[in-house]
């Protein structure tokens, strides 16, 4: 009887703590997912000789342990989100360097780990701990003892991502190194930059571009074919024949015919598929739920004091809004393909996990009189 008082008084403090409306527009944006992946997938399912609805299961379960996990964070201290941060990040770093030698390719790139049969990208589950262990760097006011040196916190923000990002383009995973050094130079910028850093930064993302362009065959590729090739993208021409098909209603549910052409089209060519079937009026209310969230959540941390917190749930934000952008962006043929995936809607177990802690930090750091423990 008491542990179930102890549960209900939890319950609902963390109730009328939290942003009620921004949790409901992840959660429906999480369901909506559900549904167009279940639209999406059985053709491909079929294809590589798997159960009809096999995606559409395991789909399920990571949306379901992504919501728990949603839940878990948002109920967290600042102290311990940072903890646990530090803590995660180790444990992906690890993940990430056995990947490259685990050989499980997927699409060119080597960025998956076989655990127990299961197969999971670190990198992904990397980016929320990341993100707050850069904030955690830029917004402290002392300078950070290793060893014998002292660093200025935002220097070292800036020397961690660039060693993460040889760890990411050896996968390869070129597009995750552009959003994270997006992220890191927002993250700069609200905290306060100097000029000498941002040239440098902006110096080290251009020394990224031309080695990737130069040493990555699959990127220099891909920007050849965007820029000069004549041969049309399959997946993208079909991308857009997909949003010329279903026009402003859709065809209806389980009526798309060009989805069945697209090989990822329950991944990173997903919101063709929303088009085709359902229309550009629900494209265009999923665009506005996604930004929603974003304003929502600026909104939030604009009435943050501590530095901490606004850096970590901007730069969570700003993933968040920069993922959702290239993947419609891509799909509309107006950036070169990339390998991101759509928040919270595309399928894959590792982005939807790392979504669920990316919006539980943020849900934790934006809750009305936030310290209490829980």
């Amino acid at each position: 009887m008491k542990i179930y008082s102890t549960i209900s008084a939890i319950s609902s403090s963390w109730v009328k703590s939290i942003d009620v409306l921004n949790l409901f527009l992840i959660i429906l944006l999480a369901l909506l997912g559900l549904l167009f992946v279940t639209a999406a997938s059985p053709s491909i399912a079929k294809l590589k000789e798997l159960e009809e609805f096999y995606f559409v299961k395991k789909h399920g379960f990571f949306m379901i342990l992504s919501i728990i996990l949603l839940i878990f964070f948002s109920l967290l201290t600042k102290k311990i989100i940072l903890k646990s941060s530090f803590l995660g990040a180790g444990i992906c770093y690890i993940l990430m360097i056995i990947s490259l030698f685990q050989n499980s390719i997927n699409n060119g790139a080597s960025r998956w780990v076989n655990i127990m049969g299961y197969s999971m990208q670190p990198s992904e589950l990397l980016k929320p701990f990341l993100i707050v262990i850069l904030a955690f760097l830029i917004s402290s006011t002392n300078k950070i003892k290793i060893k014998t040196y002292e660093l200025d916190g935002k220097v070292l923000a800036f020397f961690l991502l660039t060693l993460t990002s040889f760890i990411l383009i050896k996968q390869p995973n070129y597009s995750m190194v552009t959003i994270l050094f997006f992220v890191l130079l927002s993250q700069l910028f609200i905290a306060g930059i100097s000029l000498k850093l941002t040239l440098i930064i902006i110096f080290t993302i251009i020394t990224f571009s031309i080695f990737s362009y130069f040493s990555l065959a699959h990127v220099k590729k891909r920007v050849l074919d965007y820029v000069f090739s004549e041969k049309p993208n399959y997946q993208v021409e079909k991308s857009i024949q997909a949003f010329s098909s279903g026009g402003l209603l859709g065809n209806g549910p389980g009526d798309g015919k060009i989805k069945k052409y697209i090989p990822d089209a329950h991944t990173d060519f997903i919101f063709p598929v929303i088009a085709e079937e359902y229309g550009v009026i629900v494209c265009i209310s999923i665009i506005f739920i996604i930004f929603t969230i974003f304003f929502r959540g600026l909104y939030k941390v604009s009435k943050i004091k501590d530095l901490f917190s606004l850096l970590t749930c901007s730069g969570l934000l700003i993933l968040f809004i920069a993922q959702a952008l290239t993947n419609i962006s891509v799909s509309l043929k107006l950036i070169p393909t990339t390998g991101v995936t759509l928040p919270l809607i595309s399928y894959g177990g590792s982005s939807l996990l790392s979504m669920g802690i990316i919006m539980g930090i943020i849900l934790a750091l934006t809750r009305k009189e936030f310290g209490q423990k829980y």
